[in-house]
């Protein structure tokens, strides 16, 4: 095993307590709402040496969005059931609030830049193919609409139900995986 420098752990050591950093916050308020400079000072370092590190804002963010989800498709990818798929997803939803809250963040955000859309597509590609692969089960025309669908569904029902006041957690994790089921079934039995 290849021996690390110090200054190459240095240089790791920087790159996770900023990518931390931008977790946290990201994961607080909106994209637009989050400064360089606010991450630096929660990462205790400068904001010129974030830009060593990552092009701009778009590209720290991506990458947080990256480190925290990347359990997610490695949770998923041994279903081969949509209805399990779909439980699957909003469980683990639910249980990493700060992925959850960053991407709820992100998709409410207003004029997200085109070239952070793209990188977001690219991220998110895993997890559609997956979702596009389990459709397809159920000889449906256009898998690749119906995977868009399936996402933009699952993630509108935890958006709308996961914080509804006047319940519990549990009440409202219930409610979503109801709405989630009968919206699976629908797929199941609408053909193109």
């Amino acid at each position: 095993m290849k021996q690390i420098s110090k200054r190459e752990l240095k240089k790791q050591l920087n790159r996770e307590r900023m990518i931390n950093a931008a977790v946290r916050l990201f994961s607080t308020r909106p994209f637009s709402k989050v400064s360089i400079r606010e991450i630096a000072k929660l990462a205790d370092v400068s904001p010129g040496l974030i830009y060593k590190y990552f092009d701009d804002q778009q590209d720290l963010f991506m990458e947080a969005l990256k480190v925290e989800s990347r359990g997610l498709v490695e949770f998923l990818s041994c279903e081969d059931d949509i209805d399990q798929i779909a439980k699957k997803y909003i469980n683990y939803m639910f249980e990493h609030e700060t992925l959850y809250q960053m991407m709820a963040y992100f998709m409410l955000e207003m004029n997200t830049p085109k070239s952070t859309m793209e990188k977001l597509r690219k991220l998110i590609a895993p997890l559609l193919q997956l979702f596009e692969q389990n459709l397809r089960k159920y000889n449906m025309n256009d898998t690749k609409t119906q995977a868009q669908l399936f996402f933009s569904t699952l993630n509108g029902l935890l958006i709308t139900y996961k914080n509804l006041p006047g319940r519990t957690k549990e009440k409202n994790l219930s409610h979503i995986h109801h709405l989630a089921q009968l919206f699976v079934q629908q797929c199941k039995t609408a053909r193109n």
